[in-house]
């Protein structure tokens, strides 16, 4: 018997769910510690940040230009999300180089 399409791509929407909740991971604890610890960004950990969470680069510019509450919401919440993605999105790459060059041996 085949195995069905569903049990075909079970590790890879499990790599593409534990990579999306650990980039969110990663991007929540980045804007907790700028939020409420801001004096521990000088210039290494700030590059160190933008390194582990490119998205990070957009807390830069709400240092800025923060007006109001929504802005806040807004500019976070894309952090994080965006981050999310990033990281699934590079799982996914490496889970296809991996199926790509393990399936040949």
């Amino acid at each position: 018997m085949s195995s069905t399409p569903a049990n075909k791509n079970k590790p890879f929407l499990t790599v593409l769910i534990l990579a999306f909740a650990v980039g969110l991971a990663v991007a929540v604890v980045l804007c907790g510690i700028w939020r409420y610890h801001p004096e521990v960004f000088n210039a290494q950990m700030r590059v160190a940040a933008i390194v582990i969470c490119p998205a990070f680069l957009l807390a830069g510019i709400l240092e800025a230009t923060v007006d109001s509450t929504l802005t806040l919401i807004i500019t976070v919440g894309t952090i994080i999300f965006s981050n999310g993605f990033l990281y699934a999105g590079l799982a996914s790459f490496v889970y296809f180089l991996m199926t790509v060059f393990l399936r040949k041996r």
